[in-house]
């Protein structure tokens, strides 16, 4: 049977306590201290200050989370003597009525080496409620920045040396409960070993500014947002075909209302008729794509004119 050690964590978590997940913007201004105590070898942090009933509130979870490391670590020595499982917190961002405190674990079960995983808790510290990334990127329009924003950012990560998974720059895994963390210009969503790249490279983070996350997307005539959205840069043209549009296809040359002429350079063949759609043109990387109001994707371009 594998052994699934994140699966196991949470369920025991979660057998423990019931995590509130409501996101309430605080009022007034609430500041905290934070620090670190041991439990049987195992660290976590508790907070003084702040609003009483949600500081007990927070230090509830917090704790609860050592005392399921330590319930593991014992399950694990069970098994051999050489086994473990160890956590270490961290205290990632505390401002603004809002804290995030990031675990990271490690356990031993025979093997290469010891496998890693990271869990995250964000809070509301008027209230003590947990805020989830389903609460901070809540609209179909932020749900598509964000998705944009980290295959951008995965992409950036690729082309700095870190050897991003091929295939997990557009298809990674996200949801509503995935892990991440405040910082001051927005939040950071975190991959653990093997989710995006090699173990090799560790926990990969990536950066998605609020600018980004609540930024106005590309839409179609009927104002539904368009999935994906594309990343505005200083490089984004956003303009109209000059005239007929009957879909992409490999060769195809297109006029566009600013005067420039953008061939089309990849193999991807879409019929849609339409007259003077909208059109908008961004850079990522040494690249050019091409999207069209009304079509579901984009295409690579090169500018002719």
């Amino acid at each position: 049977m594998k052994f699934n050690l994140k699966r196991c964590f949470i369920i025991i978590l979660s057998i423990i306590m019931f995590l509130p997940s409501h996101y309430v913007d605080a009022a007034s201004t609430v500041s905290v201290n934070t620090k670190v105590l041991n439990y049987k070898g195992q660290k976590y942090i508790q907070l003084t200050g702040g609003n009483k009933k949600a500081t007990d509130k927070i230090n509830k979870i917090l704790k609860t989370h050592a005392l399921t490391a330590v319930q593991l670590d014992t399950e694990l020595k069970k098994q051999s003597k050489q086994n473990f499982y160890k956590t270490s917190p961290s205290t990632k961002f505390n401002k603004n009525e809002r804290l995030s405190i990031v675990y990271t674990d490690s356990a031993f079960m025979g093997g290469v080496h010891e496998i890693y995983s990271t869990f995250t808790y964000n809070f509301n510290l008027s209230n003590g409620n947990v805020i989830t990334l389903g609460d901070v990127a809540k609209s179909t329009a932020q749900i598509s920045n964000l998705v944009v924003s980290i295959s951008a950012g995965l992409s950036i990560q690729k082309r700095a040396g870190i050897e991003i998974y091929d295939e997990s720059i557009d298809n990674y895994p996200i949801g509503p409960d995935s892990t991440f963390f405040f910082y001051d210009g927005g939040i950071v969503v975190r991959f653990s070993p093997y989710e995006v790249a090699p173990f090799s490279e560790g926990f990969i983070d990536v950066k998605v500014p609020y600018t980004a996350l609540n930024a106005t997307p590309f839409t179609s005539s009927n104002n539904t947002p368009l999935v994906p959205t594309v990343p505005v840069t200083s490089d984004t043209i956003e303009t109209k075909i000059d005239d007929d549009f009957e879909g992409y296809e490999e060769g195809n040359l297109y006029e566009l209302a600013n005067g420039q002429i953008w061939k089309q350079v990849d193999y991807k063949y879409s019929y849609r008729y339409s007259y003077r759609p909208d059109v908008i043109i961004y850079r990522d990387g040494s690249r050019y794509y091409m999207k069209v109001d009304g079509m579901t994707d984009k295409v690579q371009v090169e500018r002719i004119k």
